[in-house]
């Protein structure tokens, strides 16, 4: 087997940051599924909505699976999350990011994480927006900042309990 036709090995991580308790069942069962094993899961409360859990998960495999469990979880209306993927090694990774204001958003993300806009993007974000105003607009809306902004103080939650949790174990 030549190195052009192994499978390239992927990392990726899934953070869920707000999940009505209703559905932890449901979003395991669907992991299961798209890894095709059991996945051990921690839910932790999510001290800013009542009734909510958060989590992380990480992963490494051959099988692309972040596409599958964004597609998955954003179609239950109240879930906070994030998912990435990417190369181990290097290359260009994936990132998705979804609340149930904004809905999805997919990113093309570097090696080191940051989200790309590729030149075909950017030159057609250029075309069809003709005042800086816009453009700006644009470009914010390719990079995710509304969904970043949204989902900062959701991610210093789930910090805060995860290391909580630790230290009470």
């Amino acid at each position: 087997m030549t190195a052009l036709e192994r499978p390239k090995m992927l990392a990726g991580d899934l953070h869920i940051y707000s999940a009505p308790r209703a559905l932890l069942r449901h979003i395991q069962w669907s992991l299961n599924s798209i890894f095709d094993s059991l996945v051990s899961i921690e839910w932790v409360n999510q001290p800013l909505i009542a009734g909510a859990s958060a989590m992380s998960l990480e992963w490494k495999s051959n099988r692309e699976h972040a596409s599958k469990i964004a597609s998955t979880l954003k179609s239950w209306h109240f879930v906070r999350f994030e998912v990435r993927e990417y190369p181990i090694g290097g290359g260009e990774g994936v990132l998705y990011r979804c609340t149930p204001d904004l809905g999805l958003h997919q990113a093309v993300t570097a090696s080191t994480g940051d989200v790309m806009i590729h030149e075909n993007r950017i030159r057609t974000l250029m075309d069809s927006n003709a005042t800086h105003e816009s453009l700006r607009a644009a470009l914010d809306g390719a990079l995710g900042n509304k969904w970043d902004e949204e989902l900062e103080c959701y991610r210093r939650a789930l910090e805060v309990a995860e290391q909580l949790q630790r230290v009470s174990m």
